[in-house]
């Protein structure tokens, strides 16, 4: 069977009809302790961002710095995407370039993982379905297309995805609930 039909078999587009609710916050997986002590984690490009703003919770900034990390291809090309983003004339260029750097340095290249061709067609799927029932706008697909392939790449790599992307991570999870995935909020 191919990538292609599997991916159409997991999510009929023709199913889903309705928008989706947001779940309430005491139905989403915020607890640090519910992860297995030695579970992989995959950040989110959320993760990357707070850390760097210092604005990542203790308990959560401790377990990444004991934990196995493998990075997303996907969420360090929305990192670097930045450096070229970024205005040369801004005095505070520089200063945001080098923490960049450092940041996309610092992912080691042997756990860093890219989307598969299946995960690719999954996330295009989910995206469009998303797209469809929760109105999105152009602009925000693309957004929710880089999510779904984070999303769907930590499921690949058997990790938890740890994201502060509430929203959107919650709607992918409706729709795959077996991908592992740990929220938090900055703080």
């Amino acid at each position: 069977m191919s990538s292609e039909s599997r991916a159409f078999q997991r999510h009929d587009p023709g199913f889903y009809n309705t928008t989706l609710a947001y779940r309430g916050r005491s139905e989403l997986p915020w607890s640090l302790g519910a992860i297995a002590s030695d579970a992989i984690l995959m950040l989110d490009t959320t993760v990357y961002i707070d850390a760097q703003m210092a604005k990542l919770p203790q308990a959560l900034s401790a377990r990444i710095a004991t934990a196995e990390i493998v990075h997303s291809a996907v969420a360090l090309g929305e990192l670097a995407v930045n450096l070229g983003l970024l205005d040369s004339a801004h005095v505070g260029t520089p200063v945001v370039r080098k923490v960049l750097g450092e940041t996309l340095a610092q992912a080691d290249p042997k756990r860093t993982v890219s989307p598969s061709t299946e995960a690719w067609l999954e996330a295009a799927i989910l995206t469009g379905i998303l797209a469809r029932t929760q109105s999105f706008q152009k602009g925000d697909r693309r957004k929710l297309l880089n999510d779904a392939l984070i999303f769907l790449s930590a499921d690949e790599a058997d990790a938890v995805l740890v994201s502060r992307n509430v929203k959107d991570i919650d709607l992918l999870s409706q729709l795959r609930p077996n991908v592992r995935v740990l929220l938090y909020d900055q703080m």
